[in-house]
């Protein structure tokens, strides 16, 4: 199989959970919909095309490496929104600022900081998946990219790359990291061993039989309105240490 592989690390990251209420967690590793999203970004796919966005969650496998698992850190905001009003718009904050009946939104926000993961992309059968393609977008991407929100631009170059394997799990062993992932890698677990994690589609061929399996509501069914089915995740440890 000819697999994608590249580096997502950035010094804070968010991959939502789902949100209830004022509490916006964030899942310990990067969502299916969030790679996707920055693979779209990447390509230059506006939200609205509805077409492009369903058919590169429909080509697709994946598969995520955690590399150093990072640390937890929470905030709470405040900010300022514009009262819903039927058929407008804002196109920039001064717009929605511009009100005089702001509602004030209160929220408990979770990051991650300085973690580190290798994200493995590859075709389904029959599908068309410009694997080429995407590497070179995510050299040079059209839109400004970030790990799960916009206050969170990537730390490092995604350092795509494209190998030929049997299976994903034996692609990510080949992986070539970077003096500057390195670095990042070691600086996380200072030389210590800890227990890592290797996340995939359940129906991915070649999983491991082992796995666990997770239930995860981060499908893609819509981007324009940010609509989510769930998928079936399969989950193995493994232990990782810094030579």
């Amino acid at each position: 199989m000819r697999i994608l592989l590249f580096t997502l690390y950035a010094p804070m990251a968010s991959f939502g959970e789902i949100a209830v209420g004022e509490r916006r967690m964030s899942w310990a590793r990067p969502s299916r919909s969030a790679i996707m999203g920055l693979v779209a970004a990447a390509k230059g796919l506006d939200r609205s095309d509805e077409a492009s966005h369903r058919a590169l969650e429909a080509s697709l496998f994946y598969a995520v490496r955690t590399d150093a698992p990072g640390r937890s850190m929470i905030d709470y905001h405040t900010a300022q929104a514009p009262k819903a009003r039927k058929g407008r718009t804002f196109a920039t904050r001064q717009e929605e600022l511009e009100p005089d009946d702001l509602n004030t939104v209160l929220s408990t926000r979770e990051w991650l900081t300085d973690a580190c993961f290798t994200v493995a992309l590859w075709a389904r059968p029959n599908a068309e998946a410009d694997l080429d393609g995407i590497a070179e977008a995510l050299r040079h991407p059209h839109f400004t990219l970030y790990a799960g929100r916009k206050s969170a631009p990537l730390g490092l170059p995604l350092n795509p790359a494209i190998v030929e394997a049997d299976t994903f799990e034996s692609a990510l062993d080949t992986h070539q990291p970077s003096e500057e992932e390195r670095a990042v890698v070691a600086a996380a677990h200072s030389g210590s061993a800890w227990e890592g994690e290797l996340a995939f589609d359940h129906d991915a061929p070649g999983a491991p039989e082992e796995a666990r399996i997770e239930r995860r509501r981060d499908a893609v069914v819509s981007r324009s309105r940010w609509q989510f089915s769930d998928r079936l995740e399969g989950v193995v440890s493994n232990q990782a240490s810094d030579s």
